[in-house]
């Protein structure tokens, strides 16, 4: 069976999926189903980063296959434009 995304890349988004979703929880959350979707918001916006950045190529913060930068960025402004949406 062929990963779409490689197991070691997997850990490193869920673990920093869950730090980002808890500290936008922490920040704007009001209930536990706010942090259920912050942390789903923050995976989307990591595995976005896989595919949005080796087409800008800013190797600058990648850490194996994973590119920190660009997954941080869209993972924190998909949380945003999910508490701005949910009001």
């Amino acid at each position: 069976m062929a990963w779409l995304i490689p197991p070691p890349a997997l850990a490193i988004i869920l673990l920093l999926s869950i730090i980002y979703g808890a500290l936008f929880h922490l920040w704007r959350g009001r209930n536990w189903q706010d942090l259920a979707i912050s942390i789903f918001a923050a995976m989307i916006g990591m595995a976005l980063g896989l595919l949005v950045g080796p087409f800008l190529g800013f190797d600058l913060l990648k850490m194996g296959q994973v590119y920190l930068l660009e997954g941080t960025i869209l993972a924190w402004v998909l949380m945003l434009a999910v508490a701005w949406l949910k009001g």
